[in-house]
């Protein structure tokens, strides 16, 4: 039976960072995570983790991505994360937000809007209207459970949904939010990185797997000679160790596309 790997390796301050900002949350504070890195060096994997800690204390946890043939879609992003969400309020939210910022908000999510509309890119003075509806929103949402929302392959983000991820960064709802991104490392849009630079955003770049790390991670699946010139040939990262360990018969049965135990996009 092939031994089972750890869960996540090489990664012991970052899993830190994460749960200070879960106890921020838990806490009454808004907080803000954005986890960086090249493909496959464990970013998606982190996000998992932050996932499970969130769910195990109670947490709300929504979930989006970014998709590199979805650009066009303004607020796709947002979309994604929150309207499955919205589409199970059954009113809730005609009763607690006022008029005005729901008129906004229809604008933005398929849930509230009435058959046939579609979306539109706030442009001038409604943009202004249209954040502060998504943060009028948001606060809603987190008011009786914390609120964790996930966000990944931001890279690929729509500008509508980089202006409202910016917006809340730099005005944060006056409520228990987590806001986690996820990116490539040099694949960051001018605008995402201007919206990181706003106050109190946890930047978490992840780096290669250091040689023990590796050996941590590939067990005893691989050993000696074989070991070591995996480790090279990836280059410390996480996925691809574990895609090189499945082609020389060390790993089929225990890692999948993406869900290395330090890897992931």
């Amino acid at each position: 039976m092939t031994p089972a790997a750890p869960s996540i390796v090489g990664r012991s301050a970052e899993l830190r960072a994460v749960g200070d900002a879960l106890d921020a949350v838990e806490a009454g504070t808004f907080a803000a995570v954005a986890v960086e890195g090249e493909p496959g060096i464990g970013k998606t994997r982190l996000l998992d983790e932050l996932r499970a800690a969130a769910r195990s204390r109670g947490q709300v946890v929504l979930d989006g991505a970014g998709a590199e043939f979805e650009r066009d879609a303004p607020f796709g992003v947002v979309v994604d994360a929150l309207d499955g969400f919205l589409a199970d309020t059954d009113g809730d939210l005609s009763r607690a937000l006022e008029p005005d910022a729901l008129d906004e908000l229809e604008r933005i999510f398929p849930a509230l809007r009435s058959p046939g509309a579609a979306p539109t890119a706030a442009v001038g003075d409604e943009r202004y209207r249209v954040h502060r509806a998504v943060r009028l929103l948001l606060e809603r949402l987190a008011a009786t459970r914390p609120l964790v929302i996930v966000l990944d392959d931001v890279h690929w983000a729509d500008d509508a949904s980089l202006e409202v991820i910016a917006s809340v960064l730099r005005r944060p709802p006056a409520a228990r939010v987590l806001l986690a991104l996820a990116f490539r490392s040099g694949e960051a849009s001018r605008r995402l990185e201007v919206a990181l630079a706003a106050a109190g955003v946890v930047r978490l770049g992840l780096r290669p797997l250091s040689e023990p790390e590796s050996h941590r991670l590939l067990g005893d699946r691989v050993a000696g000679p074989a070991r070591d010139a995996l480790y090279r040939e990836a280059g410390g990262n996480p996925f691809y160790l574990e895609q090189l360990a499945r082609s020389a018969g060390g790993g089929a049965e225990h890692a999948g596309d993406g869900d290395a135990a330090g890897g992931g996009a």
